[in-house]
């Protein structure tokens, strides 16, 4: 039987690459489709559909619960417009 605290270092790391991972996939799909190019209205939709797609996947959104109920995650500072929920 491992002690939390190894099991809890074999966790982080299972979580880094998969987290390297799916960022290298998801910034080259973006760099592919040339978002950072898009007007602004469209960035404020892919940001609000890609808010969407990630909790959308039950492990995040679980885990994005959990870390809240802790009072774990960052206070968040949208800048500007394209961080905000899309407009109809």
């Amino acid at each position: 039987m491992q002690s939390p605290d190894l099991h809890f270092q074999a966790l982080e790391a299972i979580l880094q690459r998969h987290a390297a991972a799916l960022e290298a996939d998801v910034r080259a799909l973006q760099q592919t489709d040339e978002t950072a190019q898009w007007p602004m209205a469209w960035k404020q939709v892919y940001n609000w559909h890609f808010a969407n797609c990630f909790a959308r996947q039950k492990i995040f959104r679980n885990w994005a619960a959990d870390a809240a109920a802790w009072n774990l995650l960052p206070q968040r500072i949208y800048p500007n417009q394209g961080n905000r929920t899309p407009q109809s």
